[in-house]
């Protein structure tokens, strides 16, 4: 067995005064605990965008985003409809379900009319080749307020038209119409409580909705 040596009879033995270096570890370790919490909870919070732009995936040369990177497709169509003469008339979000580009009815259809206006003749033509490029799947989607529209016997067939008639235009204007669909959801998802006029003229709406692949 070996044996034990007094400090004062070792040779080698060197008393150790570094006895800050404990409490600079300490401090190190909360730290990190405490950027570990602060990450963890904005972490939440983004995920759910990052994993909606990583489904575009990176579009072939010579697109109009390819030096944009993914994150940047949703930030061009909204600025692109902003300058465009629907701007007012248009609303963007990233829901659960894809980009959703929301165009109220009244700026691109007469009332209860499926009828292209001329004006949204000539923004689409730009809509269409701002979305040309895209992968993904796109969803068009019709939806009107309660009051069934005069010349249509229910909103399913109103919504339905005017949501056909947006896919047609589309399609006319060079997208794959096997990576589009269309539905008409009457008057069953409105944004707004109909309480008035305007709010129920809100809810008459088509929306071109891009989805996650």
């Amino acid at each position: 067995m070996g044996q034990l040596i007094d400090e004062e009879d070792c040779e080698v033995c060197t008393p150790f005064d570094q006895e800050w270096i404990f409490t600079y570890g300490d401090l190190v370790t909360l730290l990190l605990c405490f950027f570990i919490l602060l990450f963890s909870t904005c972490k939440y919070q983004t995920m759910k965008f990052k994993s909606l732009a990583a489904s575009f995936k990176p579009l072939p040369a010579g697109t109009p985003f390819m030096n944009e990177g993914k994150d940047a497709v949703v930030e061009q169509i909204a600025q692109q409809m902003e300058e465009s003469e629907l701007g007012d008339d248009t609303n963007i979000n990233i829901e659960e379900k894809g980009v959703v580009v929301s165009f109220k009815a009244s700026a691109i259809f007469k009332e209860n009319s499926a009828k292209l206006s001329p004006k949204a003749v000539k923004e689409m033509t730009r809509f269409s080749k701002l979305i040309f490029f895209l992968p993904n799947k796109i969803q068009i989607e019709g939806h009107t307020q309660k009051t069934v529209p005069k010349n249509w016997n229910s909103t399913w067939e109103l919504a339905g038209a005017r949501a056909s008639k947006v896919a047609r235009f589309l399609i006319e204007n060079g997208l794959d119409p096997t990576k589009i669909t269309v539905k008409s959801f009457g008057s069953t998802r409105p944004r707004f409580r109909e309480v008035s006029p305007t709010q129920r003229k809100l809810n008459n709406r088509v929306e071109v909705v891009v989805l996650p692949e």
